[in-house]
């Protein structure tokens, strides 16, 4: 809240007495008889009764202002005085409207003398917070006597009625609390607060004093009425009940004043300097209800506002250690209890600075030995142990799958700058391409020096779907910067340019860990630098020594031994091929399921969704092709075969590599699992490669041959793409060829794939074989294929890949077409 401005305030409670003062003489009047009433009580002394009420009034008034307390509240010091008693003795020998300016008149001149001796002693209260004490007491009596003055019962000629003592004890009690009102708001204001707190502070503190002043006036005015003698015996009884006031505003503000100062050293204890001394100085001016405090260390540094006008300074020491000072606003304390407490508090505050400030100190040098642990010294950048560790943490935040990137860079010929220039001139100049290469990147890729003249980027935020664009960019992202290095720098009066040769890598996220990219990019940097080239990129045709391959492979041995429900790692996904059209005369329904290709999927619980093509090349080079291939065909027999016992009758066609086509056991391990799961063996369909069809091996030869006897169908893959295509299908008993998608894609626009595909058609019609096309994507190829006679066609125009329970459905779902068909033609 901010400070109350007493100087405009005073003038408005003023007006306020003044305006009171208005209605009680508009309500009450001041006719001669009302006076002379009021007044005749204090006849039987001899004096004259008017001047006299007059002068005593004031004179109460006065007397009861000078001897007063101090009582702490909130943050600030109220004096508590005997205005209740005043007002009592007011109200019962004065009409309504003369107590206000009689009260004004003794409260000023009682506040003007206590001023001017606080003055002298060099602790006044500022002259506005005077004005406004005065008017606020003022206030309180004009209020005072309007309740007094309308109360029932009232007659001032009744001597100490019932009635007048009612009277007189609401008028204290509402100048009671209309004082605490104003006091509390002037406190608040000032020293900070809430208004409930100080009210109920002051309220807690005076109630006692407000019955002991009550009590007070009623004796005065009952001693006026019957004999003023009695009046003699009031100063020592008035000193005792003084002194059991102070006694218990003491024991109450000792007991408050303690645990605010314990409440207040307890938030002392800050880890931060800042904290601590901010902490210190709201709790000094809490603590000594001044009105700004300072605090300034021995460095210099100081917190708070600057004080103006006299300033009490206490040192602050821990043992020989000079911390600071604390500065207050004000004098120095005058009681020996405030100058204890400013000691205590000054020990307490040095110590939670010391241990503060200690703490910085600590942490500053924590935080530098940490960053000189990950940063390189020269650059700035991260060193290669933070690299490492930092960087697979990130790898590790991506989701599995993301491409992520890694640029290696090295300078070219760097130690002609040492030899030619100095080493000084050399880190200069690795300085300048640590700035380029962090003015080249983004906020969330890491940035490295890795020892001399290499420095490596990590980026994880590619923002590109595919691996193709991800390379990609990571390239454009390289050339970049390798053309910002090589920009002219001036280096000692030199003005010199270095290249550089950048390698690059791409990832998925999840498949390698910051090791291995280092590993890989090197590779590639060591491509740019056998090359001439700026930038080479990662090939892993040319990787014979990648960690990343033998990971995969023992990877997948756990997913092959993992045979627990829902926990499965590999699974297959099938895609329908549907007819086209049948030979002439033949009555093929358009649209049925001819036969579901097996396709494996690796669910891999760190690298995501992996595709065959991600894995299968290193497979097929282990010893895990056979183990993997017996896999597959136990799972695509064992679904052909719930498909046939549910009526569905759907050939299954499972891909066979070379490595497994050279193994002898093979046709046993097929005829085992057919007889095993009972499945007739046309319903299963070896896909294999022209090119290993044509093989000279009498091993395959042999394979293939058991193969046709035991009734397995054979289909040559992704024909048409061989040295001798049309040679396959005189030398090998195959049934079904299956069109390339790449012919399938071109055969609108070119015409030579559009050649291939017809003659192939032809071809297999001619020799009673099955015609398949994959990769079909639009009608346009699925309306020519179906003029040219192919029979069936495989593609995302009719079916992606899909899960076993998602075929079955299609499956069912096409065999009410087909049985809707056939009732159509009357055949059923």
């Amino acid at each position: 809240m901010r400070p109350l401005p007493l100087r405009l305030v005073a003038p408005l409670v003023l007006a306020a007495a003044l305006a009171v003062s208005a209605a009680l003489v508009i309500t009450f009047g001041l006719p001669e008889d009302t006076v002379g009433a009021a007044l005749r009580r204090f006849g039987r002394s001899g004096l004259p009764a008017v001047p006299v009420a007059l002068f005593t009034g004031a004179a109460v008034a006065m007397v009861s202002q000078l001897a007063w307390l101090r009582l702490r509240a909130g943050g600030g010091l109220a004096r508590l005085a005997w205005g209740e008693a005043a007002v009592v003795v007011l109200c019962a020998s004065l009409p309504p409207a003369l107590v206000p300016p009689v009260a004004l008149v003794g409260f000023a001149a009682a506040h003007a003398a206590l001023h001017a001796v606080d003055r002298r002693a060099s602790h006044a209260r500022p002259a506005r917070e005077v004005v406004y004490g005065v008017a606020a007491l003022t206030v309180a009596a004009a209020l005072g006597a309007l309740v007094a003055g309308a109360a029932p019962g009232r007659d001032p000629g009744d001597g100490l009625s019932p009635g007048l003592i009612a009277a007189l004890v609401a008028a204290a009690v509402v100048y009671y609390l209309v004082t605490v009102a104003l006091v509390t708001v002037r406190l608040v204001a000032t020293g900070g607060g809430t208004v409930r707190a100080v009210a109920g502070s002051m309220l807690g503190s005076t109630a006692l004093v407000l019955v002991g002043n009550v009590a007070t006036g009623l004796v005065i005015v009952w001693a006026c009425a019957t004999s003023g003698f009695l009046l003699l015996f009031l100063p020592p009884v008035l000193w005792l009940m003084h002194q059991f006031y102070a006694n218990r505003l003491g024991e109450d503000d000792e007991r408050r004043t303690w645990a605010e100062f314990a409440e207040v050293a307890r938030d002392l204890n800050r880890l931060d300097e800042r904290d601590a001394a901010l902490a210190g100085v709201a709790g000094a001016v809490r603590l000594f209800g001044v009105p700004a405090a300072r605090i300034v260390l021995a460095g210099g540094r100081a917190y708070g506002e600057p004080l103006c006008g006299p300033v009490t300074t206490r040192p602050l020491t821990v043992g020989p250690v000079a911390v600071g000072e604390l500065h207050l606003a004000g004098p120095e304390p005058r009681r020996a209890r405030d100058r204890l407490m400013l000691a205590t508090f000054g020990d307490a505050l040095a110590a939670a600075l010391h241990d503060a400030i200690t703490q910085d100190q600590l942490r500053a040098m924590s935080e530098r030995t940490t960053y000189d642990a990950v940063h390189d010294p020269l650059t700035g950048l991260l060193n290669r142990a933070a690299l490492l560790a930092r960087g697979d943490l990130r790898l590790g935040s991506r989701a599995p799958g993301d491409p992520v990137a890694l640029l290696l860079l090295d300078v070219n010929d760097f130690k002609e700058v040492n030899n030619a220039l100095g080493h000084t001139a050399g880190d200069d100049v690795l300085k300048v391409i640590a700035g380029r290469v962090l003015d080249s990147g983004n906020a969330g890729e890491l940035h490295a020096r890795l020892g001399g003249d290499e420095f490596a980027i990590l980026i994880t935020d590619l923002a590109v779907g595919e691996a193709d664009l991800a390379l990609a960019a990571a390239v454009e992202r390289a050339r970049k910067l390798g053309a910002q290095i090589a920009v002219p720098m001036r280096i000692d009066g030199v003005t010199l340019s270095k290249e550089a040769s950048i390698g690059v890598v791409v990832a998925a996220a999840g498949s390698v860990d910051i090791t291995e990219l280092l590993r890989r990019a090197d590779i590639a940097m060591y491509q740019a630098k056998d090359g001439a080239q700026p930038v080479a990129w990662y090939d892993a045709t040319r990787d014979d020594a990648s960690t990343d391959r033998l990971a995969l492979l023992a990877e997948l041995r756990e997913a092959l031994a993992a045979n627990t429900p829902g926990l499965e790692q590999l699974t297959l996904e099938l895609q329908p091929a549907v007819a086209l059209a049948g030979p002439a005369g033949a009555s093929t329904i358009t649209g049925q399921i001819t036969g579901a290709e097996a396709l494996i999927r690796w669910r891999h619980p760190r690298r995501g969704k992996l595709s065959p093509a991600q894995f299968l090349p290193a497979v097929e080079a282990s010893e895990l092709i056979g183990p993997l291939t017996h896999w597959v065909l136990e799972r695509a027999i064992i679904l052909a075969s719930g498909w046939r016992r549910a009526g569905l009758a759907v050939p299954v066609a499972v891909n066979i590599s070379a490595r497994s086509l050279a193994e002898r056991q093979l046709p046993e391990t097929v005829g085992e699992l057919l007889g095993r799961h009972r499945l007739p063996a046309e319903l299963l369909v070896l896909e294999i490669t022209e090119t290993v069809m044509l093989s000279n091996s009498p091993v395959i030869d042999d394979v293939l041959a058991r193969l046709r006897r035991l009734g397995v169908q054979l289909a040559v893959d992704d024909f048409g793409t061989g040295y001798s295509a049309f040679t396959v299908l005189t030398r090998v008993p195959v049934q079904e060829v299956k069109i390339d998608r790449e012919f399938v894609a071109q055969m609108l626009d070119a015409p030579k794939p559009g050649a291939i595909v017809q003659a192939t058609v032809d071809l297999a019609r001619r020799l009673g074989l099955r015609v398949v096309a994959e990769g079909v994507e639009n009608p346009e190829q699925r309306a020519r294929l179906t003029e040219l006679g192919c029979s069936a066609a495989q593609g995302f125009l009719f079916y992606p890949p899909m899960s076993p329970d998602a075929l079955l459905a299609v499956l069912r779902e096409r065999r009410q077409v087909r049985r809707r068909h056939l009732r159509a033609e009357g055949a059923v």
